[in-house]
Protein backbone atom coordinates (compact mmCIF):
# COMPACT_ATOMS: atom_id res chain seq x y z
CA UNK A 1 0.00 0.00 0.00
CA UNK A 2 2.36 2.91 -1.16
CA UNK A 3 5.67 3.69 0.66
CA UNK A 4 4.73 3.02 4.32
CA UNK A 5 6.93 2.27 7.12
CA UNK A 6 6.60 -0.59 9.01
CA UNK A 7 5.30 1.01 11.57
CA UNK A 8 2.73 2.78 9.49
CA UNK A 9 1.86 -0.80 8.42
CA UNK A 10 0.45 -1.69 11.28
CA UNK A 11 -1.76 1.59 12.08
CA UNK A 12 -5.63 1.19 11.50
CA UNK A 13 -6.10 1.93 7.83
CA UNK A 14 -9.07 4.22 8.64
CA UNK A 15 -7.01 6.22 11.05
CA UNK A 16 -4.42 6.56 8.87
CA UNK A 17 -6.62 7.90 6.03
CA UNK A 18 -8.85 10.42 8.08
CA UNK A 19 -5.13 11.93 9.83
CA UNK A 20 -4.20 12.36 6.28
CA UNK A 21 -7.57 13.96 4.96
CA UNK A 22 -7.37 16.04 7.77
CA UNK A 23 -3.71 16.84 6.74
CA UNK A 24 -4.46 17.67 3.58
CA UNK A 25 -7.29 20.48 4.70
CA UNK A 26 -5.20 22.07 7.68
CA UNK A 27 -4.46 25.03 5.83
CA UNK A 28 -8.80 25.44 5.57
CA UNK A 29 -8.88 26.22 9.36
CA UNK A 30 -12.69 26.60 9.07
CA UNK A 31 -13.17 23.62 6.71
CA UNK A 32 -10.70 21.93 8.60
CA UNK A 33 -12.86 22.80 11.90
CA UNK A 34 -16.38 21.79 10.16
CA UNK A 35 -14.96 18.36 9.09
CA UNK A 36 -13.70 17.04 11.83
CA UNK A 37 -16.78 18.50 14.12
CA UNK A 38 -19.02 16.38 11.88
CA UNK A 39 -16.54 13.29 12.17
CA UNK A 40 -16.62 13.22 16.12
CA UNK A 41 -20.26 14.10 16.45
CA UNK A 42 -21.26 11.23 13.86
CA UNK A 43 -19.42 8.93 15.63
CA UNK A 44 -19.90 5.94 12.89
CA UNK A 45 -16.83 4.58 11.15
CA UNK A 46 -18.53 2.55 8.45
CA UNK A 47 -19.66 6.44 6.76
CA UNK A 48 -16.67 7.61 4.88
CA UNK A 49 -15.68 11.02 4.18
CA UNK A 50 -13.74 12.45 0.87
CA UNK A 51 -12.56 15.62 0.59
CA UNK A 52 -12.26 17.77 -2.54
CA UNK A 53 -14.08 15.57 -4.64
CA UNK A 54 -14.63 16.47 -8.59
CA UNK A 55 -18.25 16.16 -9.47
CA UNK A 56 -18.83 17.14 -13.46
CA UNK A 57 -20.46 19.94 -14.29
CA UNK A 58 -22.58 21.09 -17.39
CA UNK A 59 -20.13 22.75 -19.01
CA UNK A 60 -17.66 20.23 -21.06
CA UNK A 61 -14.54 19.82 -19.00
CA UNK A 62 -15.51 21.65 -16.18
CA UNK A 63 -16.06 20.29 -12.53
CA UNK A 64 -16.39 21.69 -9.09
CA UNK A 65 -14.71 20.05 -5.96
CA UNK A 66 -17.20 19.64 -3.40
CA UNK A 67 -15.36 20.47 0.33
CA UNK A 68 -17.06 17.20 1.77
CA UNK A 69 -18.43 13.95 -0.08
CA UNK A 70 -19.94 11.11 1.75
CA UNK A 71 -20.63 8.64 -1.12
CA UNK A 72 -22.67 5.68 0.20
CA UNK A 73 -25.51 8.30 1.31
CA UNK A 74 -25.08 11.05 -1.42
CA UNK A 75 -24.23 14.28 0.64
CA UNK A 76 -22.31 17.20 -0.51
CA UNK A 77 -21.09 19.64 2.76
CA UNK A 78 -19.93 22.73 1.18
CA UNK A 79 -18.41 25.18 3.65
CA UNK A 80 -18.49 28.64 3.12
CA UNK A 81 -16.05 31.26 4.08
CA UNK A 82 -17.10 34.78 4.46
CA UNK A 83 -15.46 35.72 1.12
CA UNK A 84 -18.16 33.25 -0.65
CA UNK A 85 -20.86 35.97 0.05
CA UNK A 86 -20.38 38.81 -1.79
CA UNK A 87 -22.35 38.94 -4.64
CA UNK A 88 -20.84 37.74 -7.73
CA UNK A 89 -19.20 34.95 -5.30
CA UNK A 90 -22.91 34.13 -3.95
CA UNK A 91 -24.53 33.92 -7.41
CA UNK A 92 -21.66 31.36 -8.68
CA UNK A 93 -21.91 29.22 -5.54
CA UNK A 94 -25.93 28.85 -6.20
CA UNK A 95 -25.42 27.98 -10.08
CA UNK A 96 -23.35 25.28 -9.01
CA UNK A 97 -24.69 23.91 -5.81
CA UNK A 98 -27.88 23.17 -8.00
CA UNK A 99 -25.94 21.89 -10.88
CA UNK A 100 -24.02 19.42 -8.30
CA UNK A 101 -27.54 18.54 -6.68
CA UNK A 102 -28.85 17.79 -10.30
CA UNK A 103 -26.18 15.86 -11.89
CA UNK A 104 -25.06 13.71 -9.09
CA UNK A 105 -28.02 13.06 -7.45
CA UNK A 106 -26.88 14.33 -4.05
CA UNK A 107 -28.16 16.48 -1.40
CA UNK A 108 -26.02 19.55 -0.47
CA UNK A 109 -25.87 21.42 2.60
CA UNK A 110 -24.29 24.85 2.98
CA UNK A 111 -22.22 25.55 5.94
CA UNK A 112 -21.97 29.45 6.46
CA UNK A 113 -19.11 29.99 8.89
CA UNK A 114 -19.87 33.35 9.03
CA UNK A 115 -22.65 32.52 12.02
CA UNK A 116 -21.85 32.80 15.80
CA UNK A 117 -20.06 29.03 16.95
CA UNK A 118 -23.68 28.36 18.53
CA UNK A 119 -25.58 28.20 15.32
CA UNK A 120 -22.72 26.81 13.78
CA UNK A 121 -23.06 24.03 15.58
CA UNK A 122 -26.44 23.59 15.29
CA UNK A 123 -26.56 23.47 11.79
CA UNK A 124 -23.96 20.63 11.86
CA UNK A 125 -25.54 18.78 14.13
CA UNK A 126 -28.62 18.97 11.87
CA UNK A 127 -26.08 17.55 9.49
CA UNK A 128 -25.09 14.79 11.51
CA UNK A 129 -28.87 13.76 11.96
CA UNK A 130 -29.57 13.93 8.14
CA UNK A 131 -26.67 11.30 7.67
CA UNK A 132 -27.56 8.79 10.64
CA UNK A 133 -31.34 8.99 8.90
CA UNK A 134 -29.79 7.90 5.87
CA UNK A 135 -27.86 5.21 7.25
CA UNK A 136 -30.97 4.11 8.74
CA UNK A 137 -33.41 4.36 6.00
CA UNK A 138 -30.92 2.48 3.53
CA UNK A 139 -31.03 -0.45 6.02
CA UNK A 140 -29.51 -3.36 4.50
CA UNK A 141 -28.79 -1.23 1.40
CA UNK A 142 -26.34 0.90 2.81
CA UNK A 143 -22.52 -0.71 2.47
CA UNK A 144 -20.49 -0.10 5.25
CA UNK A 145 -17.05 1.65 4.37
CA UNK A 146 -14.33 -1.10 4.20
CA UNK A 147 -10.63 0.01 4.64
CA UNK A 148 -7.88 -1.64 2.21
CA UNK A 149 -6.80 -3.89 5.23
CA UNK A 150 -10.31 -4.99 5.18
CA UNK A 151 -10.50 -5.84 1.44
CA UNK A 152 -9.00 -8.84 1.29
CA UNK A 153 -9.52 -11.69 -1.99
CA UNK A 154 -12.28 -13.20 1.06
CA UNK A 155 -13.76 -10.38 1.48
CA UNK A 156 -14.88 -10.02 -2.14
CA UNK A 157 -15.28 -13.32 -2.89
CA UNK A 158 -17.86 -13.64 0.42
CA UNK A 159 -19.52 -10.53 -1.47
CA UNK A 160 -19.72 -12.38 -4.95
CA UNK A 161 -19.04 -9.50 -7.02
CA UNK A 162 -17.56 -6.23 -8.30
CA UNK A 163 -19.04 -2.95 -9.11
CA UNK A 164 -17.99 0.46 -10.38
CA UNK A 165 -20.15 2.57 -7.72
CA UNK A 166 -19.05 0.60 -4.83
CA UNK A 167 -15.19 1.98 -5.11
CA UNK A 168 -14.11 -1.46 -5.16
CA UNK A 169 -9.72 -1.58 -4.47
CA UNK A 170 -7.36 -3.87 -3.31
CA UNK A 171 -4.05 -3.54 -2.60
CA UNK A 172 -2.15 -6.09 -5.11
CA UNK A 173 -2.28 -7.96 -8.10
CA UNK A 174 -1.95 -11.29 -6.42
CA UNK A 175 -4.54 -9.78 -4.44
CA UNK A 176 -6.73 -9.53 -8.14
CA UNK A 177 -5.92 -13.12 -9.04
CA UNK A 178 -6.37 -14.58 -5.98
CA UNK A 179 -10.42 -13.05 -5.84
CA UNK A 180 -10.41 -14.90 -9.69
CA UNK A 181 -8.74 -18.04 -8.17
CA UNK A 182 -5.93 -17.68 -10.41
CA UNK A 183 -2.09 -16.51 -10.47
CA UNK A 184 -0.07 -13.76 -11.40
CA UNK A 185 1.96 -14.01 -14.05
CA UNK A 186 6.37 -14.53 -13.35
CA UNK A 187 8.41 -11.76 -11.24
CA UNK A 188 9.49 -8.66 -14.28
CA UNK A 189 7.66 -6.39 -16.50
CA UNK A 190 4.90 -8.89 -17.91
CA UNK A 191 3.85 -9.64 -14.49
CA UNK A 192 2.24 -5.89 -14.59
CA UNK A 193 0.54 -6.27 -17.67
CA UNK A 194 -2.56 -8.90 -17.82
CA UNK A 195 -3.25 -12.77 -17.04
CA UNK A 196 -5.31 -14.73 -19.37
CA UNK A 197 -9.00 -16.30 -17.42
CA UNK A 198 -10.32 -17.76 -20.28
CA UNK A 199 -10.87 -17.62 -24.29
CA UNK A 200 -10.55 -13.64 -24.87
CA UNK A 201 -11.10 -12.64 -20.95
CA UNK A 202 -8.21 -11.02 -19.20
CA UNK A 203 -7.80 -9.86 -15.86
CA UNK A 204 -5.71 -6.15 -16.42
CA UNK A 205 -3.39 -4.04 -14.47
CA UNK A 206 -2.94 -0.51 -15.90
CA UNK A 207 -0.54 1.93 -13.86
CA UNK A 208 -1.40 5.44 -14.38
CA UNK A 209 2.65 5.60 -13.23
CA UNK A 210 3.94 3.50 -16.07
CA UNK A 211 7.14 4.81 -17.94
CA UNK A 212 6.46 2.65 -20.84
CA UNK A 213 3.11 2.92 -21.35
CA UNK A 214 0.84 6.17 -20.69
CA UNK A 215 -2.58 4.73 -19.02
CA UNK A 216 -5.51 7.06 -18.19
CA UNK A 217 -8.63 7.19 -17.13
CA UNK A 218 -11.38 9.63 -19.33
CA UNK A 219 -14.70 10.83 -20.52
CA UNK A 220 -15.13 9.63 -16.82
CA UNK A 221 -13.84 5.92 -16.44
CA UNK A 222 -15.63 5.21 -19.49
CA UNK A 223 -12.96 4.91 -21.55
CA UNK A 224 -9.34 4.13 -21.27
CA UNK A 225 -6.33 5.53 -22.75
CA UNK A 226 -3.38 3.21 -23.81
CA UNK A 227 -0.68 3.75 -26.10
CA UNK A 228 3.38 2.87 -25.87
CA UNK A 229 5.87 6.21 -24.91
CA UNK A 230 8.12 5.05 -27.61
CA UNK A 231 6.26 6.82 -30.63
CA UNK A 232 8.59 3.56 -32.95
CA UNK A 233 6.44 0.82 -31.72
CA UNK A 234 3.00 2.73 -31.92
CA UNK A 235 1.27 1.59 -35.19
CA UNK A 236 2.48 -2.40 -35.27
CA UNK A 237 1.63 -2.24 -31.57
CA UNK A 238 -2.02 -0.57 -32.55
CA UNK A 239 -2.25 -3.15 -34.87
CA UNK A 240 -1.80 -5.94 -32.88
CA UNK A 241 -4.41 -4.86 -30.37
CA UNK A 242 -7.25 -3.24 -32.05
CA UNK A 243 -7.58 -5.53 -35.39
CA UNK A 244 -6.27 -8.92 -34.84
CA UNK A 245 -7.55 -9.43 -31.30
CA UNK A 246 -11.02 -8.96 -29.51
CA UNK A 247 -9.83 -8.95 -25.96
CA UNK A 248 -12.38 -8.17 -23.05
CA UNK A 249 -10.15 -7.16 -20.03
CA UNK A 250 -11.80 -6.63 -16.39
CA UNK A 251 -9.73 -3.74 -14.90
CA UNK A 252 -8.16 -2.78 -11.69
CA UNK A 253 -6.36 1.09 -12.34
CA UNK A 254 -3.17 1.53 -10.48
CA UNK A 255 -2.74 5.19 -9.17
CA UNK A 256 -1.91 7.06 -6.45
CA UNK A 257 -5.58 8.65 -4.55
CA UNK A 258 -5.13 12.18 -3.32
CA UNK A 259 -4.31 11.34 -0.02
CA UNK A 260 -1.19 9.78 -1.29
CA UNK A 261 -2.43 5.93 -1.12
CA UNK A 262 -1.31 3.63 -3.94
CA UNK A 263 -3.99 0.37 -5.05
CA UNK A 264 -5.60 -1.43 -7.58
CA UNK A 265 -9.21 0.43 -8.28
CA UNK A 266 -11.67 -1.66 -10.16
CA UNK A 267 -12.87 0.43 -13.01
CA UNK A 268 -15.07 -2.00 -14.99
CA UNK A 269 -14.96 -4.26 -18.00
CA UNK A 270 -13.71 -3.11 -21.27
CA UNK A 271 -13.74 -3.86 -25.08
CA UNK A 272 -11.21 -2.09 -27.28
CA UNK A 273 -12.91 0.81 -29.73
CA UNK A 274 -11.61 -0.07 -33.11
CA UNK A 275 -12.62 2.37 -35.00
CA UNK A 276 -11.93 4.91 -32.54
CA UNK A 277 -8.58 3.30 -32.15
CA UNK A 278 -7.77 2.51 -35.59
CA UNK A 279 -8.31 6.18 -36.34
CA UNK A 280 -6.02 7.42 -33.95
CA UNK A 281 -3.43 4.99 -33.35
CA UNK A 282 -3.89 4.90 -29.73
CA UNK A 283 -6.33 2.74 -27.74
CA UNK A 284 -9.53 3.65 -26.93
CA UNK A 285 -10.82 1.05 -24.36
CA UNK A 286 -14.92 1.49 -23.77
CA UNK A 287 -16.65 0.24 -20.64
CA UNK A 288 -19.34 -2.42 -21.53
CA UNK A 289 -19.73 -3.15 -18.14
CA UNK A 290 -19.64 -2.05 -13.90
CA UNK A 291 -20.39 -5.04 -12.56
CA UNK A 292 -18.22 -8.73 -13.12
CA UNK A 293 -19.92 -11.55 -11.02
CA UNK A 294 -17.72 -13.50 -9.46
CA UNK A 295 -19.12 -16.72 -9.32
CA UNK A 296 -19.88 -16.73 -13.30
CA UNK A 297 -16.41 -15.79 -14.03
CA UNK A 298 -15.01 -18.39 -11.87
CA UNK A 299 -17.07 -20.97 -13.65
CA UNK A 300 -15.93 -19.99 -17.17
CA UNK A 301 -12.57 -19.60 -15.84
CA UNK A 302 -12.75 -23.13 -13.80
CA UNK A 303 -14.74 -24.86 -17.03
CA UNK A 304 -11.66 -23.92 -19.44
CA UNK A 305 -8.80 -24.74 -17.29
CA UNK A 306 -10.70 -28.20 -17.06
CA UNK A 307 -10.76 -28.85 -20.98
CA UNK A 308 -7.10 -27.27 -20.85
CA UNK A 309 -6.11 -30.53 -18.68
CA UNK A 310 -7.73 -32.88 -20.75
CA UNK A 311 -6.52 -31.88 -23.95
CA UNK A 312 -3.32 -31.98 -22.27
CA UNK A 313 -3.86 -35.75 -21.49
CA UNK A 314 -5.68 -36.73 -24.81
CA UNK A 315 -3.78 -34.71 -27.44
Amino acid sequence: MNNLTRIDKKIDFKLDYMARLFRKISHKRFETYVIQRIWHRLDDDRVQFVSQQYVKRVQDDDYALADLYLPQVNIVVEINEPYHYNEDQHKRDAIRNAEVSKIAGVQVFVVDCRKPMAELHRDIDQIVDVIRQKVIQLGDKFIPWVGLDERTPAYYQRKGYLLVEDNEYVETIDDICEIFHTKAKHRGFLRAGSVVLYDNTELWFPNAENKQWHNEMIEDGHYLLEYPNNPDKQHDWMLENTVKKNRRMITFFRQKDDLGFNYYKFVGTFEIDKSRSTATDRCYWKRVAEKVNLNEELEKHMGTTKRQAENRLNP
